[in-house]
């Protein structure tokens, strides 16, 4: 087996809405379909992500063990809860593994696993989360190998959350984004604001100077057509250009949400779109 990857996905799942108009005009609110992506070479892989509930986590390593694949490192590209809240059933899977993360990274996943954040996401995946989450350590200058080969992690700032990054296999020209990236799913913009989306597209701008020819994101629409980078990362940055325009023609939630919606009709989770909009243009209470 010489160098070589693939990729775990989950289909949306359901969540409680925080807004009621949203289920009557769209139906069920869902958390955005998410990928965990496993780099493997003859004598060592990576996984990379590894989802958020206990059952997606048994899966994922279940998955994994059927790769054949003893995973050395499990990466996670950034502080969100829904990419690493899964480690627990991989780390029982496969104890040799090493979970890390940039070091910079580190203060805010360890806030993510506090007793106060972990009531939140409960509240999402009420009965469904790990009782023992687990931070990852920081990793150790910014390479990890996979066997004889090697992964870069390349810190990018500032995109859904601060302290992003993505991996980086230039044998397989292969980038797995976590969020920088979306494949066909609406962006999490929920918080944003200028600042944040400039650092955004500056983050797209590093992703794409890499010319990578694939790009894993860590949220990928099942229906999407394929994983090509360019068209990605094009898209990705149009629809925060669009978002930006349409921020400024609306005063009201429901006047973005439908300017994006003509704009984007087919996008996996409008759930996502919904509270950004609500939240920057809502009721401030």
């Amino acid at each position: 087996m010489s160098l070589d990857f693939d990729v775990f996905v989950v289909d949306p799942k359901p969540i409680p809405s925080a807004i009621p108009a949203f289920e009557q005009a769209a139906g069920p609110a869902t958390w955005p379909p998410s990928t965990s992506t496993l780099i493997s070479d003859d004598d060592g892989a990576l996984l990379v992500d590894c989802l958020i509930t206990e059952q997606e986590g048994r899966q994922l390593a279940a998955w994994v063990k059927s790769r054949d694949a003893d995973p050395g490192y499990v990466y996670i590209t950034h502080p969100h809860a829904d990419h690493f809240l899964g480690l627990p059933q991989i780390l029982a899977a496969f104890p040799r593994a090493r979970p890390v993360a940039l070091a910079e990274s580190i203060p805010a996943m360890e806030e993510q696993v506090s007793a106060a954040y972990m009531e939140v996401w409960g509240g999402f995946f009420p009965g469904q989360l790990t009782s023992e989450p687990v931070a990852p350590a920081a990793l150790a200058g910014t390479t990890i190998p996979i066997g004889s080969s090697e992964a870069i992690v390349i810190p990018v700032g500032t995109t859904d959350t601060g302290h992003s990054s993505v991996v980086h296999v230039p044998g397989l020209s292969l980038v797995v984004s976590g969020d920088v990236v979306y494949n066909q799913t609406h962006m999490w913009l929920m918080q944003s604001t200028p600042d944040t989306r400039a650092s955004w597209v500056h983050a797209l701008d590093a992703v794409a100077a890499l010319e990578a020819d694939t790009i894993i994101a860590g949220h990928r629409n099942p229906q999407a057509p394929d994983d090509v980078a360019r068209r990605q990362v094009s898209e990705c940055r149009r629809y925060i250009a669009d978002f930006e325009a349409a921020l400024e023609r609306s005063t009201a939630p429901g006047e973005l949400i439908d300017q994006m919606t003509t704009a984007y009709p087919d996008l996996a989770n409008p759930y996502t779109l919904w509270v950004a909009a609500y939240d920057l243009l809502g009721p401030k209470t």
